[in-house]
């Protein structure tokens, strides 16, 4: 992969590299980077984030599909399609050094989701489901000033029992539409950066290895994702454009609870084999450091390639705002 050989190439960088100072706003990476930094024993940090994204229309590998391709009243297999989905996350974040050699990391997420349908004889109803995601638990650990690697564990604490009223009844929710996994995920990352005198340029790499298989018969796919961005420094501000690349993989299994619906051809949503795909986002963003305990960030941004396992709803825009506290 590209973005791993240059992440690489960073490493050998790295010794002409100049010192990293806290202060500077390009110190953090883009605010929908996790785990970017580490910290020096004793120091830790809160973290707020606020992130939405929007859905709509469908994809088949990269070819729009319209609704009448989908739909049984066209030339589809559906009784029903998804028409929007609209998704918020809400974040809080703990980081906490206790020796200069690791940074520990515990991210809370809580999630709300939306998704209206239109049905194949012209009816619509959507659909909503909330609360807890999996929490998060991640050790950093410093190989150089600017490289270090990530290890965690994400904990099933996020529902996969979610149900919601439909034209069927009082039914669980497809997949896209349950905050959790149900499953202990491992999760491996590893960040790097060049500084220079009005700049910076980083890199991160990052593995969700999904384990075992949930409650309900099935796992989520892995996930796989890499993101290069450079910051222009400013002062007290700093201005960063940056590629992220995720691919995700199908789910393994089934939910017993899902099968019917699936074999039916209900809903292209409750198909294990239709939750894949890659995706290339550019964005852009602004940190702010006050020179003070606060920071803030935004950052904004536009799929510029999408490949699905579709029919699937393809991603218009995602949008993510923060604060950051380090006392």
């Amino acid at each position: 992969m590209l973005l791993s050989r240059v992440a690489i190439l960073f490493v050998v960088l790295l010794g002409s590299s100049l010192p990293l100072r806290a202060d500077r706003a390009d110190a953090h990476a883009p605010i929908g980077v996790m785990g970017d930094h580490t910290h020096e024993a004793g120091s830790w940090m809160l973290s707020y984030r606020f992130m939405t994204m929007a859905m709509s229309g469908h994809l088949e590998g990269t070819r729009p599909v319209p609704l009448d391709e989908v739909l049984r009243s066209g030339t589809g297999d559906y009784m029903v399609a998804p028409r929007e989905m609209p998704m918020t996350m809400q974040m809080l974040g703990l980081m906490f050094a206790p020796m200069d050699a690791v940074t520990l990391m515990v991210m809370l997420p809580v999630l709300d989701y939306e998704m209206s349908h239109v049905t194949a004889m012209g009816g619509q109803f959507e659909t909503d489901s909330s609360g807890l995601g999996d929490v998060g638990l991640s050790a950093l650990i410093p190989v150089t000033p600017e490289t270090h690697v990530g290890f965690g564990v994400s904990a099933p604490t996020g529902s996969i029992d979610e149900t919601g009223l439909t034209p069927m009844g009082n039914v669980v929710l497809p997949y896209p539409m349950q905050p959790g996994s149900g499953t202990w995920d491992l999760t491996m990352s590893l960040t790097t950066g060049v500084t220079f005198e009005r700049g910076r340029w980083g890199v991160q790499t990052e593995t969700k290895l999904r384990t075992g298989t949930n409650d309900a018969d099935y796992t989520l796919g892995n996930v796989y994702s890499a993101s290069t961005w450079y910051s222009v420094n400013r002062e007290h501000r700093s201005y960063s454009v940056r590629l992220d690349y995720k691919n995700r993989r199908n789910i393994r299994g089934e939910d017993r609870r899902l099968a019917a619906a699936r074999s039916m051809s209900l809903v292209p949503t409750v198909d294990p084999r239709r939750r894949g795909g890659e995706r290339v986002d550019l964005l852009l963003g602004i940190n702010g450091a006050t020179g003070g305990p606060w920071r803030w960030a935004l950052e904004v941004g536009y799929p510029v390639f999408q490949s699905l396992d579709g029919p699937q709803l393809e991603t218009n825009w995602l949008l993510t705002g923060g604060l950051q506290w380090m006392p």
